[in-house]
């Protein structure tokens, strides 16, 4: 049976050989540069290699070149139009559940900025888990600069049991917890939800990206209730971010409040209206409704985004800071 341990892919181990799909090479990297027999160290990009199967367990690969060039690095100061990375999933994402209604509202973010480019690199469907499992954390990994800014953004599909592992599921905990499972015939040992964001936020900022970790947008609140609910107990995705954001040093963004906030003086009606499928894809109104809401939380910040926001397009962005 195959093995890996997925969340390994964004941080050292101290061993002498490397676990299957760990780093194994990149500027500044410390850790071990041989892997485990039946993995190759393979180059990826100037800042990351990683053990990938492979006849050689003990071959590393383009190790010079990932030392060598470090001289070549970009620096926040050399980088005057910073690129915006957006992870998350379909709730951030393009065209939202790909239903032909839905929309995410990383789609609809972008004129909300000034002299910044927006890559949405969200994608329907899926987990910190997931996402980290995918390589998607390594591919944006691969592509910032110093400078860029990333926001990352989970918790939809982060929940479930994984007695029934739908290969999305986190191990619980908030902390260095681990689960063993067998997902799609592959021995996986999963981390819990604060890891996964965790270990992305602290690769991110070893390359001089800016991180934010924003908290998951809500289900429709207003559903079958004439009494909008208390804020007082978010799904616990929502402190789990939180808590990451503090541990690792970057801006937390409370998207869910700040959206609860805007729903409510939206009104039953108006919210109901922005959901045309379920209660957590919005229609292209509710994402841009959503969009407003993590502009707003971001005013609300020290973060250095907010002095791209663009305060002509922005003036439509409403509510007080929370």
């Amino acid at each position: 049976m195959r093995s890996r341990i997925h969340g390994a892919v964004l941080v050292g181990a101290a061993a002498a050989q490397q676990t299957a799909w760990g780093q194994c090479g990149g500027i500044g990297w410390t850790g071990p540069t041989t892997c485990v027999s039946g993995y190759t160290c393979t180059y990826s990009n100037d800042w990351y290699s990683q053990c990938l199967p492979g006849a050689a367990g003990t071959t590393t690969t383009r190790t010079t070149t990932t030392t060598t060039r470090a001289a070549t690095t970009t620096t926040a100061a050399s980088n005057p139009t910073p690129t915006l990375y957006l992870c998350g999933d379909s709730t951030m994402a393009k065209n939202g559940a790909n239903d032909g209604s839905t929309d995410g509202w990383g789609n609809q973010v972008a004129k909300y900025f000034t002299g910044i480019i927006v890559n949405n690199q969200a994608i329907g469907g899926r987990s910190a888990r997931s996402y980290t499992r995918e390589g998607r954390f390594n591919t944006v990994i691969g592509l910032v600069k110093a400078g860029d800014f990333v926001v990352i953004e989970f918790g939809h599909n982060d929940g479930g049991s994984l007695s029934t592992d739908n290969g999305r599921t986190d191990c619980p905990g908030t902390g260095s917890e681990t689960c063993p499972v067998t997902y799609n015939g592959v021995a996986e040992t999963v981390l819990t939800f604060s890891a996964y964001l965790e270990n992305a936020a602290n690769a991110l900022k070893a390359k001089g990206a800016i991180v934010i970790l924003s908290s998951q947008t809500p289900n429709n609140p207003w559903e079958g209730v004439t009494t909008f609910p208390s804020t007082s107990n978010p799904v616990r995705f929502v402190p789990y971010t939180e808590t990451s954001a503090s541990r690792t040093g970057t801006t937390y963004v409370n998207h869910w409040l700040y959206s609860m906030d805007l729903y409510k003086r939206l009104g039953a009606s108006a919210t109901n209206a922005v959901y045309p499928k379920d209660h957590t894809h919005t229609s292209p109104t509710g994402a841009d409704h959503m969009a407003r809401s993590f502009i707003k939380g971001l005013q609300c910040s020290s973060n250095a985004l907010k002095n791209k926001i663009d305060a002509s397009a922005a003036s439509v962005v409403t509510g007080s800071c929370l």
